[in-house]
């Protein structure tokens, strides 16, 4: 697996949330955003951004591993 580079949005987004999007995403938000680290995999990006923000999600179209769909679990469990 190639390792990537992940950030956190700073403002929250829907419903509160943070999003972990990798610096490839093809949705990278325009807002502020904190770099992560580069880890092989969005796992370990969420541990990371779960210590600083709640509640945490991944974006669905970069880190679809890690992405919590509304309704399903917490997003920040």
């Amino acid at each position: 697996m190639m390792e990537q580079t992940y950030f956190v949005t700073r403002t929250p987004e829907i419903d509160g949330v943070h999003f972990v999007h990798s610096d490839k995403c093809q949705v990278f938000p325009d807002m502020q955003t904190e770099e992560l680290g580069t880890f092989e995999g969005c796992e370990a990006a969420m541990d990371v951004a779960r210590g600083r923000y709640d509640p945490i999600n991944a974006c669905a179209l970069c880190c679809p591993k890690c992405y919590v769909k509304r309704g399903d679990a917490d997003a920040a469990a």
